[in-house]
């Protein structure tokens, strides 16, 4: 490539002046940073699982985290093929008004 090919490549960023090139090391850093921090957490979820991998009481951790697993679909499903019922404080309302009225009467 000639010398002038090479000028009007970087004559943009130049052009550009100490603008571009600020907002790019500023980009630069940012994306550098935030590599930082996503490794800084691999890190530690690693560690954790190291220290779950090494505890004696894993079957029975894993055997009380699939329970409560099992126990959580339960509810959920209880939940969805119910029919909705009457909220019980506003059941125990109307029924305290109509115990209301009828000792009014």
């Amino acid at each position: 490539m000639s010398e002038q090919g090479r000028q009007r490549d970087t004559e943009p960023l130049a052009a550009a002046g100490p603008n571009a090139a600020a907002a790019l090391e500023q980009a630069l850093l940012l994306a550098v940073g935030a590599a930082d921090l996503v490794l800084d957490h691999v890190r530690q979820a690693a560690e954790r699982g190291q220290g779950l991998l090494r505890r004696s009481d894993l079957r029975e951790l894993l055997a009380d985290g699939v329970g409560e697993l099992r126990t959580r679909g339960e509810l959920a499903t209880r939940r969805i093929t119910t029919p909705e019922t009457d909220n019980y404080l506003e059941l125990m309302a109307c029924r305290a008004v109509r115990r209301a009225g009828r000792s009014h009467e």
